[in-house]
């Protein structure tokens, strides 16, 4: 089986996952509510999901280092595939409590944490590294598309069925992944460069040396960790509240989302034919579109206006994305690949719920323009003093 096939079937399997994990939130928020639970319980089943991902996301990058990616990443699907089939039958025979939802949802955070750092190492071992940016592209673009269409078809799943069914499809999608990559056939010597087995600790800290020693990629990550903090939560907090201020501002802030969603298929299927060469400043460029509905929404701009900025939002965070995870998975060596990864996952992630939780108190204080302005000019500021670091200046891809 050629590389050409590796690659199709990855996507392949990875395409049907996203469409399930897509369709998941409104299926699992109907089948929370509808038996009685209220919003307060849906909150502790997403926090019981998101929290093992946090924990245990550098433990699943150890374990994709230390052996077979493939493996782990089968062995996570089939867990994920299993768990929700559990869910949805426990939903048909009328046996989920809400200790239940939690379990479930745990245990999907747990093949979160192993799939993803596994899956960001994998790529490399189907592709050239003349590929690497086309086939990122290719999977961002998918995502991006299964996020405008999955919550759709899990409307009309849940309207024609009932919810328990979109889980069950979400259980199918689980499944079919894990076939394409059982489908896979590599070569023992692909599975070579692995680190040699040695304490988790003494594994996480080559990986955490790793980042530190690489003055670009330190720089990139403490920047994602502050445009999530200082930015990105935020945005996520305030421009609903400035949207319930008018008449229809739910329909305007599903707008915004949807332009969003638009931005990021743009701005993923961009880079399945573009790679900059001077990839980091190419970074940087994407990271200022961010601010463009910030500065929208503080300027209390118009929707079209706004909707615009949303675009390039979208637009921006895609770029963001595939530029910088194929920049890493072209310069880490690979033994150190999924821990890195994990590593640049857990900053990403890290920082974002403090974004959420000082968003209301600045709301309050500072009012809803003051703090959206404070927000763009914490990325401009980010970028500009990137832009001055000759690592990110003088970076450039090597084929």
């Amino acid at each position: 089986m050629g590389p050409h096939r590796h690659a199709r079937l990855f996507v392949t399997g990875a395409t049907l996952s996203y469409v399930g994990t897509a369709i998941v939130p409104v299926a699992l928020s109907f089948a929370v509510l509808d038996r009685g639970f209220g919003p307060d319980a849906l909150g502790l089943i997403l926090a019981a999901q998101s929290i093992p991902t946090i924990l245990l996301l550098l433990l699943g990058g150890i374990v994709g280092d230390r052996g077979s990616r493939r493996a782990v990443m089968i062995a996570a699907d089939f867990l994920r595939a299993a768990i929700q089939a559990l869910l949805a039958t426990g939903l048909v025979l009328g046996h989920v409590s809400i200790l239940s939802f939690m379990a479930a949802a745990a245990l999907i955070g747990v093949g979160n944490a192993f799939f993803q750092p596994a899956s960001g190492g994998f790529i490399t071992e189907i592709v050239s590294r003349e590929q690497l940016a086309r086939t990122n592209g290719v999977l961002r673009t998918a995502n991006a598309l299964a996020m405008v269409v999955g919550p759709a078809i899990g409307a009309l799943v849940v309207i024609g069925a009932g919810p328990e069914w979109g889980i069950a499809l979400d259980a199918v999608t689980y499944a079919a992944s894990a076939a394409c990559l059982v489908a896979i056939r590599l070569p023992s010597s692909s599975s070579g460069g692995r680190s040699e087995r040695q304490s988790i600790s003494k594994d996480l800290s080559d990986a955490v040396r790793s980042i530190r020693d690489t003055r670009w990629l330190l720089l990139v990550v403490a920047q994602f960790a502050v445009l999530n903090m200082l930015a990105i939560a935020p945005f996520k907090v305030i421009a609903p509240v400035i949207f319930s201020h008018a008449a229809g501002g739910a329909g305007m802030w599903g707008s915004l989302l949807t332009a969003i969603g638009v931005g990021a298929v743009a701005g993923s299927a961009a880079c399945i034919r573009w790679q900059p060469r001077k990839t980091l400043l190419g970074v940087e460029f994407a990271s200022f579109l961010l601010v463009a509905p910030i500065l929208a929404l503080a300027a209390r701009a118009p929707l079209p206006a706004i909707l615009v900025g949303g675009v390039l939002f979208g637009t921006g965070a895609a770029l963001l994305s595939v530029l910088t995870i194929t920049a890493i998975q072209r310069e880490v060596p690979p033994a150190l690949l999924s821990r890195t990864m994990a590593v640049v996952q857990l900053a990403d992630m890290g920082l974002t719920p403090m974004g959420y939780v000082i968003a209301g108190p600045a709301l309050g204080l500072l009012g809803e323009s003051t703090t959206l302005l404070i927000s763009a000019v914490s990325v401009m500021a980010c970028v500009g003093a990137l832009c001055l670091q000759k690592d990110i200046r003088a970076f450039e891809h090597r084929g």
